[in-house]
């Protein structure tokens, strides 16, 4: 009898508390490829908005998000995607994996950098562009100018002087591939290969590798990310950015609603703060340009060319040529790809 009188007060209390407390946080489970500082950043920001909606983080790398995204497509796991590439999240919206969603405030975005489904099965957060990283003093000392193009790396000159990356290792690898054939065609781009690949040193799997490479002064010429090569640049080592005058590759990080959630309301909550002011301070940094319209979504000293000179991409056609262009590249250039 005290027992049961016992369990009936604990009973009355969780009810009382609920009620006088408001019910319990809704759990949102987030599969990201961001760090652990962002999403305690992201976290503490959003808390302040939302307290009722606590998000749980599930960190891994994009290939691996991706592939246990298709792994639970029957029963999946995840309420949102966040921050991860938009290249490998497109092959999954094209599958139905994701519900259409524009969060309030998508007004704002640059259209170019999220579906072009009206309204979007995914939505650009922060862009990553390709570019060259140049070592001006090793090629003043060659005689040699810096290439302002790609075609101009095909100069007999430039042999072993390039240093790459391995499309397979490295995101900023892939995008650089893709600018390609954006740009000249899978036959163009694959021709276009051949030709650079005569004068490549090596294909390096980190994406930051070939420009500290340079920046060291260890080889004049890298393949890099535009703002890591600004990052260099603005600690004063002699290397230039160059952003090729024929047009650069890019990604971007997306957020995705999973379809079938049944936290939908907070899910959305979530993606409409995402491209708020806060979100924009905290997904801004380390990166230089947001996917926000005009001039406030880049960094005051990225390229203002490097916006410009964007290719064209279709992120859900290349995303499904994904594994054949890989294999491809791999029978052709393998031979000089670091391991």
């Amino acid at each position: 009898m005290i027992m049961r009188h016992a369990y009936g007060y604990m009973a009355f209390a969780a009810l009382w508390l609920t009620a006088t407390t408001g019910s319990a946080a809704t759990q949102l489970t987030v599969y990201t490829a961001i760090s652990i500082e962002e999403t305690d950043r992201v976290t503490r920001a959003f808390a302040v908005s939302q307290p009722d909606i606590e998000l749980r983080w599930v960190r891994d790398s994009t290939d691996h998000i991706v592939a246990r995204l298709r792994h639970e497509i029957q029963q999946p796991k995840a309420d949102i995607i966040w921050g991860v590439a938009a290249s490998t999240l497109a092959g999954l919206a094209s599958d139905g994996y994701f519900q259409p969603y524009a969060p309030h405030g998508f007004d704002r975005l640059d259209r170019r950098f999220s579906d072009p489904n009206d309204p979007p099965m995914w939505v650009g957060q922060r862009v990553w562009t390709g570019a060259l990283c140049v070592h001006t003093t090793a090629l003043a000392q060659a005689n040699l100018k810096p290439p302002a193009r790609w075609g101009d790396l095909l100069d007999p000159a430039y042999k072993g002087l390039v240093l790459a990356l391995d499309p397979g290792g490295s995101r900023t690898g892939m995008l650089t591939l893709r600018g390609w054939f954006s740009l000249w065609g899978e036959a163009g781009a694959w021709r276009y290969m051949e030709g650079l690949h005569r004068n490549i040193i090596a294909y390096l799997r980190n994406g930051a590798a070939p420009c500290n490479l340079v920046a060291r002064g260890q080889y004049p010429i890298g393949f890099s990310s535009t703002y890591q090569a600004i990052k260099l640049k603005r600690k004063g080592l002699p290397i230039d950015v160059v952003i090729p005058g024929d047009g650069i590759g890019w990604d971007v990080e997306a957020m995705a609603v999973v379809r079938g959630t049944p936290y939908a309301e907070a899910a959305e909550a979530f993606a409409d703060w995402s491209i708020g002011s806060a979100a924009m301070n905290i997904i801004s940094r380390g990166f230089g340009m947001t996917t926000l319209a005009g001039p406030s979504g880049v960094h005051k000293n990225y390229p203002p060319e490097a916006t410009q000179r964007l290719t064209p991409v279709d992120f859900d056609t290349t995303s499904h040529m994904r594994e054949k262009i890989l294999a491809e590249w791999r029978i052709r250039f393998s031979s000089k790809a670091a391991r």
